[in-house]
């Protein structure tokens, strides 16, 4: 995406970023498809650095909390290579901490979109985690204690996008709506994993949901940021006059 606020050097840099990010994703994709582990442990890690290095040339005003929130999610990503249980709960623990600080990132961005909005907005994402976590919660064993605290997360930062959404759907907001949604629909693939472990087709779903709902993510940042500069410019303006 073209960025009129950026030099032209950055932005002939930032369409081949962006289509490298894309092309890595995609053979994440296929690497997940085929259990190829020495492709998915190349790019599964390459993944969140392009996109902080994508967002460092398109922002004037980078947010540090986007930046260490990519870099959680990162790590989180980086241990979900590995099966082995502690490498699971350490990369749990991350991207929970990936999420806290997301969230933190949306409150600070957008209004409060005041309780009601909130509460409708909650319904939909806490009706669908109360069923999956009823029908699954003996076959992720120790994994359910994570999957809701998860969910909480997931319920309070959907109810937040979904509300803010219903008082005001512009763009940033539709991304940020529609990146929600792909996070979550993720988790319930990967929970969908666990009840049909002979198909190969979840992980890389749940890849291709999560390759675009962080670019999504990033559009939100990035449109944000672009309003608050114009506000910053008109507001200097009318000071001036």
């Amino acid at each position: 995406m073209k960025n009129k606020y950026l030099s032209s050097n950055r932005n002939k840099l930032l369409k081949p970023f962006i289509a490298f990010y894309f092309f890595i994703g995609f053979v994440e994709i296929i690497a997940e498809l085929f259990n190829d582990y020495f492709f998915i442990s190349i790019t599964k890690p390459l993944l969140m650095p392009i996109l902080i290095f994508i967002y460092w040339l398109s922002s004037k005003s980078r947010s540090n909390i986007f930046i260490l929130g990519l870099i959680a999610v990162w790590v989180a990503n980086i241990f979900f290579i590995s099966n082995s249980v502690s490498c699971f709960i350490t990369g749990t623990v991350f991207f929970l901490l990936y999420r806290v600080l997301i969230i933190y990132l949306v409150l600070k961005t957008v209004k409060f979109p005041g309780y009601i909005p909130m509460i409708i907005g909650s319904l939909p994402f806490l009706f669908i985690y109360l069923f999956v976590a009823n029908i699954s919660h003996e076959e992720l064993g120790y994994r359910f204690y994570l999957f809701i605290i998860q969910g909480i997360f997931m319920i309070v930062f959907g109810s937040l996008c979904l509300g803010n959404y219903i008082l005001k759907s512009n763009t940033s907001n539709t991304y940020l709506l529609v990146s929600t949604m792909l996070f979550t629909v993720t988790q319930f693939i990967l929970v969908l994993k666990i009840f049909y472990v002979n198909y190969n087709i979840f992980q890389p779903l749940a890849m291709l949901l999560y390759v675009f709902g962080q670019y999504l993510l990033y559009l939100f940042v990035i449109l944000e940021e672009k309003k608050r500069k114009r506000y910053h410019i008109i507001n200097k303006a009318n000071a001036a006059t």
